[in-house]
């Protein structure tokens, strides 16, 4: 090599680098870290590639490939930004095959050169993987989830029909995480992929090679090996469900679980229908509440039909008016005296009868219709408390609570609609009380505080539901304009039980005083519990230990018998 020629090398040629990438099938690209843009160099009509001239975010090259394709790059990307932010050390390459909608190749390769700058090069790869023996290996990247490292969905099919195919007899369970949409919308994006990755972790370590571990969604795990002890669900609890630390904060995974048996060898049940009845088995576990598990039974055939016909009836039940307003008191503990209502709502099925909440209330969420579920709350509450106060003398500082959900937060005329249910109905200010949970506020925390700033100044009273449960409560409880906190139940029931949940009492009553809060006891089961937190300096109390929820007139009369009233004729 002549290294002390005057004359130019090759490849300091601008043209000559443009011929190089296309002889090679490849362009340059860039990721800027900070901004989420990609940019492009080389002739990408020489690949017979779209024009990619300018700056692109990942969504704007979506469309060029099949479904789902640019998931995995950008979890690549996302899961870089995330080490790059926090400054930990890990994987700073990026590689990542993705097929187009025409079902040809292209291949992503490049690595961080800056703290938020990534190149390398892109390659159309269809002909090579062609002419190659073994590009199967080659293609293999479509079939791995880039967070987790362990199979997606479709790699999951492919490698359970092999094992599938010996002898033997197998377990399938898939395991859904519970409440990770809460932990996502508390934690960001970036954390709650992290305890993603610890929990596929977690897996590998439980049961290792031999078997076939997937992510199958968002929030979905899944395990199929050969039969054991002991079982496939209890030895995936075991390994999951354990405490993980993200930034200081205590994450306790909780799964939902489904599981299905299987014999191996030749004649084995195809691995989608396998995968179709697990998940049927997670839904019913679901129906248990978190942490529950069950087992495929012919008769979640039928139960999945009657999802579908629940969700046709409820629909129809919004129009026919079986959706209603029942209230459960909220008693004040030093006098024993009512101080509110609570309205809950309830569906009374022409036919079927009353229609567990825990039965709809999913499936109204699914089908979009908690805006409407929370007109309807909203306008009976207004009715009854303007009822109520024409007929009685209420206790000064007497109110009715009504739930807010996500979508209504997020609803245009809110605060406009609530502000004129309060003037025409000529309710003091705080006399109806909204409450949000925390995870429907951190959505998006700043568009929620102008919403319930506003709804305050409306006359609204503001709640927080289920305190002491979610992530970052105490950092919005100055930003946020609540004048009421709710203790969540689970501490409340195990009060006289446990020291600790005593402590978080103790702390959350402190915490209200400091503040200037109005506290709730969720959960009150039994007149001891109700006595034990009126030492603690809780004031007011609400659950079964008083009265379940109550339809419009007997909560009148529990009213009334409370005040020492007679009761109003209609």
């Amino acid at each position: 090599m002549d290294s002390g020629s005057a004359s130019p090398l090759w490849l300091e040629d601008e043209t000559i680098q443009a011929l190089a990438l296309a002889g090679a099938d490849s362009l340059l690209w860039a990721y800027d870290l900070s901004r989420g843009r990609f940019e492009f160099r080389g002739d990408a009509q020489a690949l017979d590639l779209p024009s990619l001239n300018g700056v692109f975010a990942l969504e704007d090259l979506t469309p060029l490939f099949a479904p789902g394709e640019t998931d995995r790059l950008d979890m690549i990307l996302k899961t870089l930004e995330v080490r790059t932010a926090a400054g930990l050390p890990g994987e700073e390459h990026v590689q990542c095959l993705m097929r187009f909608k025409d079902r040809r190749l292209l291949y992503f390769k490049g690595r961080k050169v800056q703290p938020a700058l990534v190149l390398g090069t892109v390659t159309e790869m269809s002909r090579d993987i062609r002419q190659m023996p073994d590009a199967d290996s080659l293609v293999q990247d479509i079939h791995i989830d880039p967070l987790t490292g362990l199979y997606n969905r479709q790699g999951f099919l492919s490698a359970s029909q092999g094992l599938l195919s010996r002898e033997g007899d197998y377990d399938l369970v898939v395991g859904d995480l519970n409440r990770f949409r809460r932990l996502n919308e508390a934690l960001g994006h970036e954390r709650a992929d992290l305890v993603l990755g610890i929990l596929a972790q977690r897996l590998r370590e439980a049961f290792g090679d031999a078997s076939v571990l997937a992510r199958l969604g968002e929030d979905e795990f899944a395990v199929l090996t050969l039969r054991g002890f002991p079982r496939v669900s209890e030895r995936m609890r075991n390994a999951m469900e354990r405490t993980i630390i993200i930034a200081g904060f205590d994450i306790h995974p909780t799964f939902s679980m489904g599981a299905v048996s299987i014999e191996g060898g030749v004649g084995a049940l195809e691995s989608a229908e396998l995968l179709r009845r697990a998940e049927m088995a997670v839904e019913a576990a679901r129906l248990k509440g978190a942490g529950g598990v069950a087992a495929y039974k012919r008769d979640l055939e039928s139960d999945g039909l009657t999802r579908l016909a629940l969700e046709a009836e409820l629909r129809k039940a919004f129009i026919s008016g079986e959706i209603h307003a029942w209230y459960q008191p909220i008693i004040d503990l030093k006098t024993g005296v009512i101080a509110g209502f609570e309205a809950l709502a309830r569906w009374v099925h022409p036919k079927r009868g009353f229609i567990p909440p825990d039965h709809f209330l999913t499936a109204a969420r699914d089908l979009g219709l908690m805006t409407d579920l929370g007109a309807i709350i909203l306008n009976s509450t207004v009715k009854c408390l303007s009822k109520w106060r024409a007929a009685y003398d209420l206790p000064a500082g007497f109110f009715v609570s009504v739930n807010l959900s996500a979508p209504e937060i997020e609803r245009l005329h809110l605060v406009e609609d609530v502000s004129r249910l309060i003037r025409e109905a000529g309710l003091p200010g705080k006399c109806l009380k909204l409450e949000v949970t925390e995870s429907d506020v951190m959505r998006d925390p700043d568009a929620a505080a102008r919403t319930l700033e506003a709804l305050r100044d409306a006359g609204a009273g503001i709640a927080l539901d289920d305190f002491g449960t979610g992530f970052s409560s105490l950092s919005y409880l100055a930003k946020l304009p609540f004048d009421t906190l709710k203790i969540d139940r689970s501490f409340i029931i195990t009060l006289q039980t446990d020291a600790a949940s005593e402590k978080i009492v103790h702390a959350i009553l402190t915490l209200g005083r400091d503040f200037g809060l109005e506290v709730v006891a969720e959960g009150v089961e039994d007149m001891a519990l109700a006595g034990r937190l009126n030492d603690l300096g809780c004031h007011l109390g609400q659950g079964y230990g008083f009265a379940k929820a109550l339809k419009p007139v007997d909560a009148e009369v529990f009213l009334a018998a409370s005040l020492g009233r007679d009761l109003k004729p209609a």
